[in-house]
């Protein structure tokens, strides 16, 4: 089960920015596959907040073949846990965490120049960053779509999303770009 359980852990946490907690606390209750959109409830998280996340269907798609896997292997019934143990129990995330390391490890992703190690919480960041990333290269306005981005990512307020915009120069840049455009403009954002 266990290889079943950590790509869909892996791939739901890259698709979806949840926090790490949220994944691995998650009930097979709370995964909603039959629904349009499919989508995940996340409940009493990070400052008691609760929320539904929708997902693409390709990750809809692969969480449905994860839960026939669980199904095949009799784990239905024998644990309330979406991802589950090989013993029947939610996942722990020291567990997660080391075996992570080591998989990082074994295929050479090594740590930043500024020292910092791969981790899973890098999955959210990604997310978070790529979402950024691809609404200014569509000409959309970040500033208007970013309290959507916070809620989504189960921030109490738009500001808590605010730090992704300064965490990649490439964003940095775009940002500058952007401000660039609408001071030629003469502050006229649709000039």
């Amino acid at each position: 089960m266990r290889p079943h359980t950590l790509s869909s852990l892996l791939g739901l946490l890259a698709s979806t920015g949840l926090r790490i907690g949220e994944a691995i606390r998650l009930r097979v209750d709370h995964v909603n596959l039959a629904l349009e959109p499919p989508q995940v409830h996340i409940l009493e998280t990070k400052f008691h907040k609760s929320r539904i996340v929708p997902l693409h269907p390709s990750t809809a798609e692969h969480l449905r073949h994860y839960g026939m896997q669980r199904a095949h292997l009799y784990y239905d019934g024998v644990s309330e846990a979406f991802f589950v143990s090989e013993q029947g129990q939610f996942l722990k995330y020291l567990a997660l965490h080391n075996w992570f390391a080591r998989l990082c490890q074994r295929v050479a992703i090594a740590p930043t120049a500024g020292g910092r190690r791969p981790c899973l919480t890098a999955f959210r960041h990604t997310f978070a960053v790529t979402c950024l990333q691809r609404w200014y290269q569509q000409g959309l306005d970040v500033q208007a779509l970013l309290p959507h981005l916070s809620v989504y990512l189960g921030h109490v307020h738009p500001h808590e999303s605010y730090w992704y915009l300064t965490a990649v120069p490439e964003l940095l840049g775009a940002a500058a770009q952007r401000f660039q455009t609408y001071a030629h403009a003469g502050g006229n954002p649709h000039a």
